[in-house]
């Protein structure tokens, strides 16, 4: 609403200094002057006073408009309009077709600041669903994936039973972890870089993880020719998958939780404090050889 207010106030203020400079309004005359004053105080102040993301698309258009628009039009109108005026009247007419040639303009633009702003709220709404779909998504992957103390005891009751009886084959169920996820990664740039990354990363551990599976669901894997050492090696790396799926996966959901109640500087931040102590060890480890 308030940028509404500001192009209509821009506007009249405006044509009404066009009109002053056009048709010889006396500037003593004090409703007109009262007037244009007004319109372009609270044009001003509006303007100042709308700040956040709709008031950082409204600059980048206004500025793009008067690089390509503005600009050219004074360089090829103005400035030869400006030498006639020295030596010859300028009729109304011509004033009055410079007038229309500006309210066309700023319609113009008008029209393609309330684009980019209609675009910019889709693609918002657009990312807070689809952060919503993966929070959801990744929350119930991680109640399945490891919980603690249990996860573990059982994972060391099945390598103990494998390690005592050869014939024990553990069986490994096909698991789906992906479904939303497949769905939208044809838009996954919708997201934003910092949550994008921890995403992107917990689902490529998902389907490693999955892989594996299918590999220890096979024949080869039951197979009496592979040796049970080797079956151990397989089964210990695929629960160290899961164990390392639901770090990534917590990791996911602590950026997308912070970018949705503080906002993207504040899940920055976070994302660089976790990667600055994830660095810590491995720099220490590398200072003390």
């Amino acid at each position: 609403m308030a940028i509404l207010l500001v192009w209509v106030g821009g506007v009249a203020a405006v044509f009404l200094a066009l009109s002053v400079l056009a048709f010889g309004v006396p500037l003593d005359k004090g409703p007109s002057v009262a007037l244009l004053l007004v319109v372009i105080s609270a044009s001003g102040w509006l303007y100042l006073r709308h700040t956040g993301d709709d008031a950082q698309v409204t600059h980048t258009v206004i500025f793009k408009f008067l690089i390509s628009i503005a600009l050219p039009v004074l360089a090829f109108l103005g400035a030869p309009l400006l030498v006639l005026s020295q030596f010859y009247d300028i009729e109304i007419r011509l004033w009055q077709a410079i007038i229309a040639g500006l309210v066309i303009a700023t319609g113009w633009l008008t029209s393609a600041v309330f684009s980019e702003l209609e675009r910019k709220r889709a693609k918002a709404e657009k990312l807070r669903d689809y952060h919503k779909a993966l929070y959801a998504e990744i929350g119930y992957t991680l109640q399945t994936l490891l919980d603690r103390g249990e996860a573990e005891t059982e994972a060391a009751r099945i390598v103990a039973q494998m390690r005592g009886s050869k014939k024990f084959i553990p069986f490994i169920p096909r698991e789906h972890h992906d479904f939303l996820y497949d769905s939208l990664v044809g838009e996954i740039e919708v997201l934003p870089r910092v949550t994008i990354d921890a995403i992107v990363a917990y689902y490529s551990q998902i389907k490693s993880m999955t892989a594996l599976a299918d590999d220890m669901r096979g024949e080869a894997f039951r197979s009496p020719g592979m040796q049970q050492e080797r079956r151990i090696l397989m089964y210990q790396d695929y629960f160290e998958m899961r164990k390392n799926a639901f770090a990534m996966g917590q990791h996911a959901l602590r950026l997308i939780k912070e970018y949705a109640e503080k906002g993207p500087a504040a899940a920055e931040a976070l994302a660089a404090r976790i990667n600055s102590q994830a660095a810590a060890p491995s720099d220490l480890s590398q200072g003390s050889e």
